[in-house]
């Protein structure tokens, strides 16, 4: 039933008037990890919650340019100084630096003139393999299709969280490999992205939760490092926390290191007048489970379940 008062309302003009005069003056900010099509071989083991095919991730670019004003990472950066944003402004983020992005996301970014930031954990650049997490949903999603595989792939990921390195290593020794192509960008697929018009932006190095890291500062530095000598991001790349796990402190450090305007992973939309340089900005992260269905991309959900987000309080 609400599904069907969501499509009433979102024909007849409401979610588009209710939008420009809820969030005219909030910047939306949406976050994307991986897009896939279904023929790609690694689309089987990649985790629904965080994964858009093309042909999806090119209807939410159909949506927020119907809805919103896409703007650059430059812009929001000068909005956190004092200037004005347009109305009912959008950024367009990815967090990991997986290689699809530059595959997949790049070519209908570009088609459309359309900015983004991808944050990028420098740990992992080139590598074959992605983080321990997405390997083992892969290897156990990938052997069984349908519900009872993911499932079971969710359960041995919440399962490891409190082991360490090593127990996580040797439980993935226990699966069998998919013989994958290569899951992470590297530096000429980034170089190509920044490129493209995607402003590329640091997620630590190794993407653990700083939180948890005995050397976060080091950490910080490090990435900071990896993506200056790479000659990417520019003089000040943005940050988004690996995990969304920050502090205050830690937000100090990731300034200190050299980085801008720092993103977390809290689904509020923030007040343009609230921004500011030392102020976490939350994101909105695009999981269409909701959104497919039996009748196809469901617009309307979408739209309602970004221009509904609460606002972050004042500072």
């Amino acid at each position: 039933m609400k599904s069907i008062v969501k499509a009433v309302l979102f024909r007849l003009g409401v979610a588009r008037l209710l939008h420009r005069w809820r969030n005219r003056r909030a910047l939306t900010v949406v976050m994307f990890h991986r897009v896939l099509p279904p023929g790609d071989v690694r689309f089987a083991g990649a985790n629904p919650t965080y994964t858009v095919t093309p042909a999806e991730f090119a209807r939410c670019l159909d949506v927020f340019t119907e809805f919103y004003t896409i703007v650059t990472p430059e812009e929001v950066e000068a909005a956190a100084e004092g200037a004005a944003l347009p109305p009912c402004p959008l950024l367009i983020t990815f967090d990991d630096g997986w290689r699809d992005n530059a595959e997949y996301a790049l070519p209908l970014l570009r088609a459309r003139g359309l900015p983004a930031v991808v944050f990028v954990a420098t740990g992992h650049l080139g590598r074959d393999e992605g983080f321990w997490q997405e390997e083992v949903f892969d290897r156990i999603a990938a052997r069984s299709a349908g519900p009872g595989g993911r499932e079971a792939a969710d359960a041995a990921v919440a399962a490891l969280l409190d082991r360490t390195a090593d127990q996580r290593a040797q439980f993935l020794a226990t699966l069998p490999t998919r013989g994958l192509p290569r899951r992470m960008a590297d530096p000429l697929d980034l170089q190509e992205m920044q490129a493209g018009g995607i402003r590329i932006g640091g997620h630590g190095h190794s993407h653990d939760p700083l939180a948890e890291v005995a050397e976060a500062e080091t950490e910080m530095l490090k990435c900071r490092a990896t993506l200056a000598a790479l000659g990417l991001g520019g003089a000040r790349p943005g940050f988004s926390f690996p995990h969304g796990r920050w502090s205050p402190g830690l937000v100090a450090a990731a300034r200190a290191a050299g980085f801008g305007l720092c993103f977390t992973s809290e689904a509020e939309l923030t007040p343009v007048a609230a921004l500011c340089a030392d102020r976490m900005v939350g994101r909105v992260s695009i999981d269409l489970q909701g959104v497919r269905g039996g009748a196809g991309f469901d617009v309307a959900a979408l739209a309602f379940s970004l221009i509904t987000r609460r606002h972050a309080a004042p500072a």
